[in-house]
Formats: C-alpha cells, sequence, structure tokens
C-alpha cells in the first residue's frame, strides 16, 4: 500500500505505512519513498502537493514521517526543513560488488544457525546494545521506544524475515547477523557483537561473507550509520566500498 501524491508543476511524493515503526512509537508512522519537490530541475511550485501531504498526515493521524534522501539532492532536503523536518541521521550505502575476488585476512569464526535457546540473549542484544539507526539517532524519540523497535525487528528476523547466523556458546552467542539474499545479491540487514566479544567481529564478518561466497552470492550490499565509526572502519577493512551518503530526516506530528 502507497500513495502517490502528484502535484500540476511536476513535483511528486511517494509514501507508505511503516506499521514496524508505529508498533514502537504506537501512533501511526509514514515514510516518504519518493521526492520531486520545489528546487529540483524543472520543478517551480509544489504548494498542491505540500497541502496533500499534510492532509494525508492527518487523515491517517501520523506521528512520525520519516524520510532518507541522497545527500546531493540539497534542495529537496532543504524544502522539507522548511515544512518541519528535522536532520536526524547519515547514512552510507556500502558494497562489495565481487565477491568471489574476497580474500580473508584472518581465520573465520565458525558459524551456526541460532536455536530457540539463542533467541533470549539475541533479543537482549538488540534491546540493549544498538545505539545507531534512525529512532536511536533522534533526540525526539526516547530510549525505550527505540528499544521496543529493535526488539520488535530482531523477533521478526528470528521468525524467518532473514536468515541469521550466529557464532559462539549456545544461549549467549557472541556474535550474530541477519540478511536476505535473491539473484545473486545478499544485503546484510543487520548484525552485532557481544559488546565484551568485540574481537569476534573480524572473523565473523569474514565467516559470513565466506559462506555468502559458498552460496553462490556475486555482490553484498549493506547500509551503516556514518556515527557508527567502529562498524564503517571495519567494513572499509574487509574491502566493502561507499556507494552513497543519504541523508535522515523525521517529521515528528502532534
Amino acid at each position: 500500500m502507497s500513495w502517490t501524491l502528484a502535484g500540476n508543476s511536476g513535483a511528486r511524493l511517494v509514501i507508505r505505512p511503516t506499521p514496524w515503526d508505529a508498533r514502537a512509537l504506537g501512533r501511526p508512522t509514514l515514510d516518504i519513498t519518493e521526492a520531486a519537490l520545489a528546487g529540483d530541475e524543472g520543478i517551480t511550485d509544489d504548494a498542491d502537493v505540500i497541502t496533500a501531504f499534510h492532509r494525508l498526515c492527518g487523515e491517517e493521524q501520523a506521528g512520525l514521517v520519516t524520510c532518507r534522501l541522497p545527500a546531493e539532492r540539497r534542495a529537496a532536503i532543504a524544502r522539507l526543513q522548511a515544512i518541519g523536518f528535522r536532520y536526524v541521521e547519515t547514512v552510507q550505502t556500502l558494497r562489495f560488488p565481487n565477491l568471489a575476488r574476497f580474500a580473508p585476512s584472518c581465520r573465520p569464526a565458525p558459524l551456526r544457525t541460532p536455536t530457540a535457546e539463542d533467541h533470549p540473549a539475541l533479543i537482549a542484544q538488540a534491546a540493549e546494545t544498538f545505539h545507531f539507526g534512525r529512532f536511536a539517532e533522534d533526540p525526539a524519540i526516547p530510549a525505550e521506544v527505540n528499544q521496543l523497535r529493535q526488539v520488535d525487528w530482531m523477533e521478526g528476523l528470528l521468525a524467518g524475515r532473514a536468515t541469521v547466523l550466529v557464532t559462539g556458546a549456545a544461549q549467549r552467542p557472541g556474535a550474530f547477523m541477519a540478511f536476505t539474499t535473491a539473484d545473486g545479491s545478499a544485503d546484510l540487514v543487520l548484525g552485532g557483537t557481544q559488546p565484551d566479544q568485540a574481537v569476534l567481529a573480524l572473523p565473523f564478518w569474514t565467516a559470513v561473507l565466506l559462506h555468502l561466497k559458498d552460496q553462490g552470492v556475486r555482490r553484498i550490499d549493506t547500509v551503516v550509520s556514518a556515527a557508527n565509526i567502529g562498524v564503517a572502519n571495519l567494513y572499509a577493512r574487509l574491502g566493502f566500498q561507499l556507494t552513497g551518503t543519504l541523508v535522515g530526516l523525521h517529521l515528528h506530528r502532534p
């Protein structure tokens, strides 16, 4: 389900509901997936689209509207800020374009599929150790709401929305990675190490890449908060390339 708001001068917004955010926030939430606004090439007026946007937010009783745009789209970012959106995050998009060339620099960690006994520790890790991301970096969102969202996210991943691999002892795995694959490509959705086992990061990520390589995956994509310097450095060490920068914006509504 999505809404397309089109204006007479070429302005356009495509908006979708985000129930995964709404479950944590306790109010309906929306996300702008496409935006063409005044200041973009060839668009001089977007008043009709902005009016329709505010009307839709009221009809849906949206408490939060999110948007990520390429950093180079300064005019569209400025236009959204002019109607109340606020900067929240900077996100880097990363890619390993040819996994066949991946050569490990360390001994990979052993991998296994998590069991039901591992789930409580993984859910607790999601709640307690993730301090980057759209909700975590928004000062207007309470920490406990971010925790609810992270727990909901992890529960969904463990329920089958992605493949999850871990390393470490039963009931308290030291690291995990959730990913999806399709048509020879993989998307690393969420991963992390226990704070006291950060030394596992390089051998575990190495093992995940080797696993995907053995599965016939040719390309890997992921995103990382620019504020998460440790993980950004890890991906650089593994050979990932920076492919883009996104600016995250949030509009909170009363």
